[in-house]
């Protein structure tokens, strides 16, 4: 049966279809509606102050630092931003960002990277000390200074001081410093070095902890001195004995002379001394005395031999008994000091005659001599005289 419609046509479907399409992009559209007006209703305008720009936004986040996570403004964790992270979100708000820096610090050949809101390095410092975990001293190094402004990328070094101790002029102190050469810990302390001043450890040593440095003042004086030249003693044959003391014949006299020194001194006390020149001003004049060389005397018709003769104080004591050597005494003994004039000595002794040396007594030191007399009135008589004595 025909119907009139052919195989390929669908008239129906075709005006069915576009119907259905409609429907559809309505309900979409009307979802969008609902959901724009939702946004509108529920989202909160706010305003954002950062790196020099304001910009209005719509959001539906909860606080302040929600809503900043899910924006594209890259807000660190040191940026400050008011009102605080944990602040609601409010209809109208204003949201400023300040921005922190980045700032590398070089602690001792360390390098730390952090981000800082302190307006100079001093503040700086104190913050990533907290962060990092250190704590600087005032004697500690800091380039640049402490009250330098903070800029982007800034670069700060720090060196840490330790003790040493400088000893100078007659003093010693105690100092802490950043290790550095000798010589620049002595001119950052103001200590000036003179040309030939020595010092430990040598200049160029660098300082560690705890060093000792010892600066000795080296000094020099070019002075000129005089001086005695001594005489020498001609000593020519003399006709009296042998022993007794020098007869001067000629006085020597000193001579003078001037010599040019140079005096080193350290830490003023003299170590040194080398001449420079020298210059007799007056010559020595020698001494010219005569010595005694007789060994023979004749006294009495007697010839007399002998090796010495000795000026002696000579005392004359009686009373018997023996000697030290355990002889009885006679005329003719006498006491001597042993270490002058040996024991058993045969003496020849001016105005008494012969004797030996055959004792000694407490008080007989040197040149004197007891002579025994058998009479104490002839003892008496003696009493006591300087006389020569003629040692065999």
């Amino acid at each position: 049966m025909d119907s009139g419609q052919k195989p390929w046509a669908v008239p129906a479907l075709a005006k069915v279809i576009p119907r259905k399409r409609n429907s559809l992009l309505f309900g979409i559209i009307s979802l969008c509606l609902v959901l724009l007006i939702s946004f509108l209703v529920i989202a909160k305008t706010v305003t954002v102050e950062a790196d020099g720009k304001k910009v209005n936004y719509f959001t539906v986040r909860k606080t302040v630092g929600d809503f900043l996570n899910h924006t594209k403004l890259n807000v660190y964790p040191e940026d400050l931003v008011l009102p605080g992270r944990d602040a609601p979100i409010q209809r109208g708000m204003d949201i400023v960002v300040k921005r922190s820096v980045p700032v590398t610090i070089k602690l001792d050949g360390k390098a730390l990277s952090f981000r800082t809101l302190s307006p100079v390095v001093g503040q700086a410092l104190d913050a990533a000390g907290r962060k990092f975990g250190f704590k600087l001293k005032n004697s500690d190094e800091i380039e640049p200074d402490r009250s330098t402004p903070i800029q982007a990328n800034m670069a700060i070094t720090v060196n840490i001081s330790v003790p040493m101790t400088i000893v100078a002029d007659g003093t010693s102190r105690q100092v802490e410093l950043a290790p550095r050469p000798v010589k620049d810990v002595l001119a950052k302390e103001q200590v000036t070095l003179g040309p030939k001043d020595l010092v430990t450890p040598q200049p160029d040593e660098m300082v560690t902890a705890n060093t000792t440095i010892k600066v000795v003042r080296v000094t020099e004086k070019v002075t000129t001195i005089q001086s005695n030249l001594p005489y020498q003693v001609v000593a020519k044959p003399g006709d009296f004995p042998v022993g007794l003391s020098d007869r001067i014949i000629n006085r020597g006299s000193l001579g003078l002379a001037q010599q040019t020194v140079k005096i080193t001194y350290e830490d003023g006390v003299e170590v040194d001394r080398a001449i420079l020149s020298q210059q007799t001003l007056r010559k020595p004049v020698d001494e010219i005395v005569a010595r005694g060389s007789q060994t023979t005397v004749t006294r009495g018709g007697q010839v007399i031999n002998f090796k010495r003769a000795y000026l002696v104080r000579a005392t004359g004591y009686s009373g018997g008994g023996s000697t030290s050597l355990g002889i009885s005494v006679q005329r003719g003994v006498v006491a001597v000091d042993p270490r002058v004039i040996p024991y058993y000595s045969k003496l020849w002794v001016e105005g008494y005659g012969w004797g030996r040396a055959l004792d000694t007594g407490g008080a007989i030191k040197g040149n004197r001599i007891d002579l025994y007399f058998d009479d104490e009135a002839d003892a008496w008589a003696w009493g006591s005289r300087n006389v020569i004595v003629y040692v065999q």
